[in-house]
């Protein structure tokens, strides 16, 4: 029974330091707000009360929508991979149709830290894209109005009508809260956020970080969430906690 404690007691210190180091490398964000400013305020999945998918377009006037950004840590050897990932009840246009606009949308980025304190990446994901930089000065970057890419504020500026949050204006959610869901109502058959309005054959539906694809790469979808060591590992590097595959 002691020893059980001790663990426990390990864990939960574990945890909350992982919450700091988060803490500590959160993002500067510069939200732009264009023609629906309700859609381009990033929450958590469960805003409006519940975990239904199919609703949350329907209830992006009525409910409130706080700030919350998800966040998850894999840490290897030598390195922490920490992902930050927003949440938008809905994509959208200046005309929709089709797959431009939908419901539910997930973006994300990622710092990448080699131990124990520099920051050796800035990476964002951007319509599928990736956009790294390398030794950034800042963890600061802009989202996009309407359909949500994440670009670094080095290679692109806002347009003028934005929100400026520092990490003290949002929450930090665990990601693995939807880690846990992942075989839930919440996702569908491949694994992609259940949603209805404006989605064609399914398309378009947003895609958790263990879905995500990365276009003009040879990484296949989710690899460059579940394995950055494939990017920035040392040969034989591996990793020491990484809750995020499959058993």
């Amino acid at each position: 029974m002691a020893l059980l404690f001790s663990l426990f007691i390990q864990l939960v210190l574990a945890q909350t330091s992982y919450l700091e180091l988060a803490k500590f490398y959160a993002p500067i964000i510069h939200q732009e707000i264009g023609t629906h400013p309700a859609a381009d305020e990033f929450t958590r999945v469960n805003y409006d009360g519940d975990w239904n998918p199919f609703n949350n377009w329907q209830n992006l006037e009525k409910s409130e929508r706080p700030r919350e950004v998800y966040w998850g840590l894999i840490e290897s050897e030598k390195h922490y991979f920490l992902t930050y990932a927003f949440f938008f009840p809905r994509d959208y246009s200046w005309v929709c149709f089709w797959v431009l606009c939908h419901e539910n949308d997930f973006e994300g980025m990622r710092v990448v830290i080699r131990k124990p304190d520099k920051i050796v990446a800035l990476e964002t994901l951007a319509h599928n894209y990736r956009t790294e930089v390398k030794d950034p000065k800042q963890i600061e970057v802009m989202i996009e109005w309407g359909g949500h890419g994440i670009i670094p504020l080095v290679k692109q500026r806002p347009h003028e009508h934005n929100i400026v949050y520092l990490p003290s204006h949002y929450q930090l959610r665990s990601l693995d809260e939807l880690w846990q869901k992942r075989k839930s109502f919440l996702f569908n058959e491949r694994g992609h956020f259940n949603g209805d309005d404006w989605i064609l054959f399914g398309k378009g539906a947003a895609k958790p970080p263990w879905k995500w694809e990365i276009w003009n790469s040879e990484l296949a979808a989710g690899e460059w969430f579940l394995d950055p060591l494939k990017l920035y590992g040392d040969e034989g590097e591996k990793y020491l906690l990484h809750q995020y595959r499959e058993n």
